[in-house]
């Protein structure tokens, strides 16, 4: 991917936004794609398989590439859950409300109040 910064794709719109910028690795990050690969044999009930093959024949990326996106955005909202369950353990009350005591007592302003 171009830049240094690294985002995953969400869903299938991802996977299109990611073909047409010319990344055919489902959003892996360059760096990712010269590791060594691994097999899997992978059991799918026959209805899963023929709906995963339609959709990654519709976006035009092979099986493999739409199962290993869909491995690597799942471990993404897993990794991510476990982030911000550590910075809630790492949060402070206190601080918390020092930095809300800084915000002026002002009346939003119109288009922000509540109906």
């Amino acid at each position: 991917m171009r830049g240094s910064s690294y985002v995953q794709p969400a869903g299938l719109r991802g996977l299109r936004a990611a073909r047409h910028r010319g990344d055919h690795a489902g959003g892996v990050p360059e760096e990712d794609r010269s590791l060594s690969m691994s097999t899997l044999s992978l059991r799918l009930p026959e209805s899963l398989h023929r709906r995963v093959k339609e959709l990654a024949l519709q976006e035009g990326i092979s099986i493999n590439q739409f199962i290993a996106t869909a491995v690597a955005e799942k471990m993404a909202a897993l990794m991510t859950e476990d982030y911000l369950q550590e910075r809630a353990r790492r949060g402070s009350r206190a601080k918390y409300e020092a930095a809300l005591a800084q915000v002026p007592a002002v009346d939003p302003e119109e288009f922000d109040r509540r109906p």
